[in-house]
């Protein structure tokens, strides 16, 4: 019998984020007492920065607790318009601006905002599950690009132009990627932004991980000379700044959209948190001086956990050239040790070594089967005791075959 509650046919087609499925279970086991080093959530292991705390205590004090604008405080659209131009040497407006309540939101309210039901939506994978699922919700059609570990997990243009149909509306990029780490360089993208300006397609770029770029610099698909015809950027506080909590990002797409997104937030939310965004206008005008010793710690960081992995009989990885993520394949490793799958792999290391890394496969597509992804957002004591761990329990385990 159907419930009078039973969720509608839309709402059922939103899956959820399994990172937090599996904080969960690490959470239940250090509640045992069990000493869980985890690699799982994306999530910054630093503090932010006294000044941004000092900033919206501050905030507080001078009364920033009620509504504000739907778009977001005028105060923090002109700081990200002067962050973002300086960044990129690029000419964003104010009226091409709009806080959200988190990147996520920012992600959710563009797909849904442009596809259309059968439209067909190019997506990385693996990739960040709410693009498949914002997708999905609106009606639309995934069409997975397999990113291919021997090209370093690069969405390349040719394999974008590839798969595109009259009926393409959308190409997602993700760079650096989560889950893989990959990211794009200058080339890369101002012929994916040719290719789909050529066919009317709208690119919708994700580049949260900006800051965290170990190999060149960040090219930006707004600094593609036509990007208001088509692009629609997504970006945020969370990473950066450490504020994963505090649920600020923003868009930046040609102010017709940005007129309609305006209409979608004030019916979802209401208005992003008003003393979090004064906090962050305030400390966007400081600059990010303050970053540069944080990203050479995530650095090292990578390049000791490349080197641990890369050290284990049986897993091929792929140096990241950016995010804090890296994406092993263990296909060979599961076979020496009788796993038919990374969610057995990852549930046994787990429960036996109290080490937490998420299956591939808990990204959309068929590209992670037979991974794991390690979030590198952790000490380099950790990484050190979490790789040590993984050793010795694969060397149990092979001593019991």
């Amino acid at each position: 019998m159907v419930g009078i509650l039973s969720l509608s046919e839309n709402a059922s087609k939103l899956k959820p984020e399994e990172a937090f499925i599996y904080l969960a279970k690490a959470l239940e086991l250090k509640k045992k007492g069990v000493n869980v080093i985890s690699f799982g959530i994306g999530q910054p292991d630093f503090q932010p920065p006294k000044h941004v705390i000092e900033a919206a205590k501050k905030a507080l004090d001078e009364g920033y607790s009620g509504y504000g604008p739907s778009l977001g405080l005028s105060e923090l659209r002109e700081a990200i318009k002067d962050f973002v131009n300086e960044s990129y040497g690029v000419d964003v407006k104010l009226d091409e601006i709009m806080v959200t309540v988190g990147a996520k939101t920012a992600v959710f309210m563009g797909l849904i905002a442009l596809i259309n039901p059968g439209d067909e939506v190019l997506i990385p994978d693996p990739g960040y599950p709410l693009y498949e699922s914002a997708v999905l919700f609106a009606g639309g059609k995934p069409v997975f690009i397999r990113l291919d570990e021997n090209e370093e997990y690069r969405m390349k243009p040719e394999m974008i132009e590839e798969v595109i149909t009259p009926r393409t509306r959308v190409i997602v990029l993700n760079y650096p990627e989560n889950p893989v780490g990959s990211t794009l360089s200058e080339s890369d993208v101002e012929e994916i932004m040719e290719i789909a300006a050529r066919n009317n397609i709208a690119v919708f770029s994700d580049e949260i991980y900006d800051r965290y770029v170990y190999d060149g610099e960040h090219y930006s698909t707004l600094q593609y000379e036509g990007w208001r015809e088509n692009l629609y950027y997504v970006n945020g506080f969370s990473k950066t700044f450490a504020i994963t909590g505090w649920r600020l990002g923003y868009v930046i797409t040609n102010k017709n959209l940005i007129e309609k997104l305006d209409v979608i937030a004030n019916n979802i939310y209401s208005c992003p948190v008003t003393f979090a965004q004064k906090a962050m206008a305030d400390a966007l005008r400081e600059g990010l001086e303050w970053f540069k010793p944080i990203w050479r710690e995530f650095k090292e960081r990578r390049d000791l956990i490349y080197n641990e992995l890369s050290s284990i009989t049986g897993i091929k990885t792929v140096m990241p050239r950016g995010s804090f993520y890296i994406f092993p394949n263990i296909k060979e490793l599961e076979s020496q040790l009788g796993f038919s799958n990374c969610i057995e792999f990852s549930e046994k290391l787990l429960y036996d070594k109290g080490v937490l890394v998420l299956p591939g496969t808990a990204f959309p597509g068929e590209g992670g089967k037979h991974h794991l992804r390690f979030s590198f957002a952790v000490s380099k004591a950790k990484i050190k005791e979490g790789t040590k761990r993984i050793k010795e329990w694969i060397k149990e385990l092979k001593s019991k075959n």
